[in-house]
């Protein structure tokens, strides 16, 4: 009886501090992966008479890296997970009049994460609301190739026009320690 009272007592005890020995060999970060876009918006060449309503389309990609992190590139081959938690956007370069009408922004592998509607130099500062499930896979996607391209689409009011969409990815990662 004593034998598997001190089983009893020593295998919950060994399977604490196993839950122990792998959350020291965690490392945890909380980091931004960033993304700069550059945008040129072209008049179109074609002989069509421009009306006041008339929109200028724009469709550009980027891609960004983990790699591109400094404190958590020796981390890439161990990572355990990621979460992407939101994204903030910032537009700058628009001048006095220019305004982005819409502009969706996408990931390949997952399709639109928002739209952002009426962006001047004003109003240039966004975080749109996401959902969840899609900074889910973003985050599966990002843990998986240690990249996310991304693709920045729409309409503005006025060309020529260029701008730039810069994106903050705040990201909680979590790897194996080194």
């Amino acid at each position: 009886m004593k034998r598997i009272s001190l089983l009893l007592f020593l295998i919950p005890a060994f399977l604490f501090s196993c839950d122990k020995i792998e959350d020291a060999n965690t490392v945890e970060f909380d980091t931004t992966l960033s993304l700069d876009i550059p945008v040129a918006v072209i008049e179109p060449v074609a002989k069509v008479e421009k009306s006041a309503e008339a929109d200028f389309q724009f469709d550009q990609s980027a891609t960004a890296s983990l790699s591109d992190i400094t404190e958590i590139s020796a981390y890439l081959s161990k990572l355990k997970s990621i979460d992407i938690n939101n994204i903030e956007v910032l537009f700058s370069g628009l001048g006095s009049g220019e305004e982005i009408k819409s502009i969706d922004i996408s990931v390949t592998g997952i399709g639109v994460l928002a739209t952002i509607t009426n962006v001047t130099s004003a109003n240039n500062t966004h975080t749109p609301s996401v959902d969840n499930a899609k900074l889910m896979q973003a985050a599966t996607i990002l843990n998986s190739t240690k990249a996310l391209t991304v693709t920045v689409s729409g309409t503005t009011t006025t060309a020529p026009m260029d701008f730039t969409v810069n994106m903050d990815f705040d990201c909680h990662i979590e790897a194996k320690a080194l």
